[in-house]
């Protein structure tokens, strides 16, 4: 085990991956769990250990950097935000210290204020980190999809500005509970999906309605609710970004299987050039790159 050279994890809300990561940043082994900071009952330190195990008796300890909601209001301790422009070195110079054998760090979010706006991220700037040490760019538009989708402007090697959609949340809100919801086993159609596209040039909450009204006269199948909802939101989503968008700066997506297919049939649609990224190994490169940074690695 000693070819490791951290102890990466991201966890999130709704699940938590750890992984041995590599001098190299490659993942040398990963360990998932269904055990989200807001899922648990709190005790991080005691569920963390559980879930490391045999990790942790390597000696000396391996450097261990924590990412994501863990670091939240609602995590183990609140690791603050670094504010926009914010790159390598602001984030490892800010690195929190939770009680735990003083080998634990974790990552901060990134906060973004620009007039009335206000955002914060909390695990994507791992990724940002990842992902410019995996492309080698120093100037890149970057689309995260997720429960929270974010559109990152990345400039000379740092995070410019964002912003967030709550698509994945009002995707699954709207189909849990309501006039959408329509308690039949759904279905991915790629028809349906663009359906809901063009119906997303209206005002959002109307282009939503046509999922019900379409179903009830017989021109959506009820099992593809769910696509034309998709579609509707990420084209609304879509259509904000890229219509005042500096175009000469090159767009990857970061998803992989269901979202990378929903966004990349989009974007095509919309006709705007992009590349698909699989962000399964950024957070651990990110990682490894911070921890680096810090000095800790």
């Amino acid at each position: 085990m000693s070819e490791a050279a951290i102890i990466g994890v991201d966890w999130g809300s709704s699940s938590m991956r750890a992984m041995r990561v590599g001098p190299a940043g490659t993942i040398l082994d990963v360990r998932r769990a269904d055990d989200g900071v807001f899922t648990g009952n709190g005790d991080f330190e005691t569920r963390l250990r559980a879930h490391l195990g045999a990790w942790l008796s390597d000696r000396p300890a391996l450097p261990l950097i924590l990412c994501g909601m863990i670091g939240s209001d609602r995590g183990w301790c609140r690791a603050g935000y670094a504010a926009a422009p914010a790159g390598l070195s602001d984030l490892a110079n800010a690195l929190t210290v939770p009680a735990f054998d003083g080998v634990a760090r974790i990552v901060p979010g990134v906060s973004y204020s620009h007039g009335d706006e206000a955002e914060v991220m909390p695990g994507e700037e791992t990724l940002v980190m990842g992902f410019l040490a995996q492309t080698g760019l120093a100037d890149a538009r970057l689309c995260l999809p997720g429960t929270h989708s974010k559109w990152i402007c990345v400039r000379r090697g740092g995070i410019e500005g964002f912003r967030t959609y709550m698509t994945g949340e009002l995707r699954a809100l709207l189909l849990q509970n309501g006039a959408l919801a329509t308690g039949v086993v759904q279905e991915a159609s790629s028809h349906a999906f663009i359906q809901g596209m063009q119906a997303s040039g209206s005002a959002l909450s109307r282009g939503l309605f046509q999922a019900r009204a379409r179903r009830l006269l017989g021109a959506l199948r009820a099992e593809w609710t769910a696509s034309f909802v998709s579609g509707v939101l990420i084209g609304h989503e879509i259509a904000s970004e890229t219509g005042e968008a500096d175009m000469s700066v090159p767009l990857f997506v970061l998803a992989r299987d269901a979202l990378a297919r929903d966004y990349a049939l989009a974007l095509a649609q919309a006709d705007v050039s992009h590349t698909v990224i699989d962000p399964e190994p950024l957070a651990a490169l990110g990682l490894l790159r911070i921890a680096r940074q810090a000095g800790l690695a």
